[in-house]
């Protein structure tokens, strides 16, 4: 195939050939690139184009189709007659409509109620998503007024017990305590599951599956009383180096991880005691075991495999290092390996059940504290292709592509981010049972739901596994029916939508993502044109305002210049421009006065930041805990893994109490 013939079967199948840099030059995307892009689409590049774009459609009539509230619904049968269809609505009941006739397909009139519904065809059923208009949003859910919410990494929250990682105990004590000032929101950062095995792997946005929970944040307490939690802990001989665990500025993950599984293990042993007395919880987990999925019982046997694999050799950490046999989730030695090993796999089971009962009890003591959303979740933008959920479903994921970013003015060299994603046809082939299996798996136990890097539901910048940044390009994704399924699920959980939007974006996405009710972030460092930061008067009401992120320093830290080289002149002289810029904007918007204040007087700088969020038309306002409490500690530094302490800080004091002083409550009045 020529390199021309390439390109054009490239664009075919939603592969960008060329792009700009973040300075406005244009590239062209190298035939490899390409060539290794569309093998792992599924559309090789064959040497008869005709062919190859045959090859580029997925084979079959999709059975899945979405569409939206009161608009004609187009089903895929080629050939067929006006007909009557049996209709049957999510709910069993069913109705009969006659069809028209369309270019490739039959029509529909459109539906009045949202819902997963089914047309009976000649040819077999096909399921209709049919999406809300748009998502629910935070007016939605607060009768059109405007609130204000915390964010928090959930193992940077300490409580007594929680064995030096955070866990949805300390969640619920913050959102008790954060519901008292008026709050009504609480996001947190991802829970998904990580590895067991491998404590070393503790980065929340680096997943081995988005479907499962991480262990390590359970609260036992959320399931048996704390006296009977206190006495295993005791009598396990576990209470001294707790303590000292806890006691630590930073998450030491390599010796808490291990402790803390050995808490969960002797609370499992418990609670399967008969002679406990622990009659409800014990029976509430029978339930469970015996209604575990195929989808969990497949996880809790890769955790144990996976550690199996591990004792035998530290090298094979990706499954597909493993030996041959245990790389096929369905194979016959790997259902034997679960045989043998049932009383593990029960264990992992156990291990979701507690995160999951941990993660309800969380979330419902925010909504008690009178909190009108109650916790946010945080869905990461994809999974290691080394996980769970790439062994136990090949067919759903892009293997041998990494999801990144291109080149801009934070990263020169662009970002690999080392993850995978969903297979365009392999969502197509499932009826896009993955993706919905992902949202429900995040809304289950929320009020609502922050979407990282949201741009992927429109495009993603994919890279071949060993390429740099620079080698990738953008792909297009079906963003109509991502999108609509977003809408879908956040109406059937009743639950709001937040989208992280920074960075290269489509032209336009901003506006589509508003007119779809998915809200926007306006971070205040990022408010700017040119040499003005732009007043909060200004700020699109429908996003979320928010003073800072878990990959930026805290307010205090950039005033304070903590996250520059102290040697550096030209970037110390640039702080120093930007702290007068900031200041001016303060003062001009009404929530600073007089004299700018020196590096390190940092406390009227951080009350002045929370003022001029607190003075913009955003309908929720969210507050990094850090910049609550007015600290410098950046949770996540970009571009650095061992080099910054990253995804360790803890946050100093008891979560229940950390709101309790004056002046963080003067701080964080002006929300309210």
């Amino acid at each position: 195939m020529t390199d021309e013939a390439l390109r054009e079967l490239a664009r075919r199948a939603g592969v960008a050939t060329d792009w700009r840099d973040q300075t406005g030059v244009h590239r062209e995307v190298s035939p490899a690139t390409l060539r290794a892009i569309l093998a792992a689409l599924g559309v090789p590049a064959l040497s008869d184009p005709l062919h190859a774009q045959d090859g580029a459609r997925p084979a079959g009539a999709p059975r899945f189709v979405t569409a939206r509230i009161g608009e004609p619904v187009r089903l895929p049968a080629a050939g067929a007659q006006p007909a009557r269809v049996e209709i049957t609505f999510e709910d069993g009941s069913s109705t009969a409509v006659t069809t028209q006739t369309v270019e490739g397909g039959l029509l529909l009139p459109g539906f009045a109620t949202p819902g997963y519904h089914s047309a009976d065809l000649a040819d077999g059923p096909v399921t209709i998503a049919v999406a809300p208009a748009r998502c629910v949003t935070f007016a939605d859910l607060n009768e059109g007024r405007s609130g204000w919410g915390l964010s928090s990494q959930i193992y940077a929250l300490r409580r007594g017990g929680d064995g030096g990682i955070g866990d949805f105990g300390g969640v619920a004590a913050l959102g008790r305590a954060a519901g008292a000032l008026g709050a009504d929101a609480l996001a947190i950062s991802p829970a998904h599951a990580l590895y067991g095995a491998d404590p070393q792997r503790f980065s929340p946005y680096s997943p081995s599956t988005r479907l499962f929970y991480n262990p390590l944040h359970a609260d036992p307490a959320s399931v048996l009383p704390e006296d009977a939690v206190r006495e295993i802990v005791a009598s396990s001989g576990l209470d001294r180096e707790m303590a000292a665990l806890e006691a630590l500025p930073q998450v030491d993950w390599l010796r808490a991880t291990p402790l803390k599984l050995k808490l969960l293990r002797a609370v499992y042993q418990r609670l399967r005691d008969p002679a406990a007395g622990l009659d409800a919880a014990r029976s509430a987990f029978a339930n469970a075991l015996t209604t575990a999925s195929p989808l969990l019982r497949a996880h809790a046997t890769f955790e144990v495999l996976h550690a199996a694999e591990l004792a035998l050799d530290k090298a094979a950490w990706d499954w597909r290092s493993w030996r041959p046999a245990h790389r096929d989730p369905d194979s016959p030695e790997v259902q034997a390996f679960a045989r043998n090993h049932a009383g593990e796999v029960e264990f992992q089971i156990f291990l979701q059940w507690l995160t999951g009962h941990s993660y309800t009890q969380a979330h419902r003591a925010c909504r008690e504290a009178g909190m009108k959303v109650g916790l946010i979740a945080d869905l990461a933008i994809g999974m290691d292709s080394s996980g769970s959920h790439a062994w136990s479903r090949q067919e759903d994921v892009l293997v041998g592509l990494t999801i990144g970013a291109p080149p801009d003015y934070y990263a020169r060299d662009g970002q690999n981010w080392g993850l995978t994603t969903f297979s365009p046809r392999g969502l197509a082939a499932s009826g896009f049972a993955p993706f919905i299996e992902t949202l429900r798996a995040s809304l289950r136990h929320v009020g609502g739901i922050r979407i990282d890097h949201v741009m992927g539901l429109n495009r993603l910048w994919l890279i071949p596994e060993g390429a740099s940044a620079l080698e990738g390009t953008y792909v297009a994704l079906p963003s109509e029916t991502l999108f609509a399924l977003v809408a879908l699920e956040s109406w059937r959980h009743q639950a709001m939508v937040i989208g992280e939007d920074l960075g290269t974006l489509p032209h336009g996405f901003r506006e589509e993502l508003q007119q779809r009710g998915i809200a926007g972030m306006r971070v205040l460092r990022f408010e700017r044109d040119g040499d003005r930061f732009i007043p909060p008067r200004d700020w699109d009401p429908a996003a979320t305002a928010l003073t800072t992120t878990h990959d930026l320093v805290p307010t205090a830290g950039w005033w304070a210049g903590s996250d520059l080289p102290e040697d550096d002149r030209q970037q110390q002289d640039g702080r120093a421009w930007d702290r007068g810029l900031l200041w001016d904007a303060f003062s001009r918007a009404g929530a600073a006065s007089g004299e700018r204040p020196a590096p390190e007087r940092t406390d009227p700088v951080v009350d002045a930041a929370i003022r001029y969020v607190a003075g913009s038309p955003c309908t929720l306002k969210l507050i990094a805990i850090e910049d609550a409490l007015g600290v410098r500690d950046q949770p996540n530094v970009p571009g650095t893994t061992t080099e910054k302490p990253n995804w360790r800080h803890r946050l100093a004091g008891d979560a229940a109490s950390l709101l309790d002083g004056e002046p963080v409550r003067a701080r964080l009045k002006p929300l309210g």
